[in-house]
């Protein structure tokens, strides 16, 4: 038997007048009252391309303290290919809901286009629609949970998958990781 799931861009398509009351936040999480009043912030940037790793560690541990997080800059990913996959997944939820439908997730996986509006403890419901899939490391990667549609999405997708790209970004942010660590620990 299957349940049919309400999708949260099918609600917000509906043309409400107002927002259905049980998405609405209570006012002490409501951004009102959480949003920042004055000047614009300038959160930390963390330039990972410098060379400099000590340096680099610092930055990361000052912003992670003061902030709790900071935008890194220099990464190694060209601005092309991250736009293009920002478009191929703009794509993706604007298509129908029966093609987007092809991807939901199986029941008990966790990969696949889903929607979370299950209750949460104050009985509201989260207001999201996702495609999660696995990218990395190759074992744990399912191309049926991956759309073919739009036609660029794989492409766009697996550009981040090139060996030499992932074994500089990921051996690099793990030695960052744990050069943080250390810092942390002392």
């Amino acid at each position: 038997m299957e349940v049919e799931v309400q999708r949260v861009q099918s609600i917000a398509s509906l043309g409400l007048d107002m927002i259905p009351p049980e998405f609405i936040r209570s006012e002490e999480e409501q951004p009102g009252l959480t949003t920042f009043q004055g000047p614009v912030p300038e959160i930390p940037v963390v330039d990972i391309g410098h060379g400099d790793e000590e340096k680099t560690v610092e930055d990361v541990v000052e912003a992670a303290k003061e902030w709790g997080i900071f935008q890194v800059v220099n990464h190694g990913i060209p601005a092309e290919a991250v736009a293009q996959l920002q478009r191929a997944g703009r794509e993706f939820f604007g298509l129908s809901q029966e093609e987007k439908d092809k991807y939901a997730m199986k029941e008990g996986k966790f990969e696949g286009y889903g929607t979370k509006l299950q209750k949460e403890v104050a009985g509201k419901k989260a207001w999201v629609d996702f495609l999660f899939h696995n990218v990395w490391p190759p074992a744990s990667i399912n191309y049926g949970a991956w759309p073919d549609n739009p036609p660029d999405y794989r492409l766009f997708v697996s550009a981040f998958q090139d060996p030499l790209f992932l074994k500089f970004f990921f051996f690099r942010n793990y030695q960052l990781q744990f050069s943080v660590c250390e810092i942390y620990m002392q």
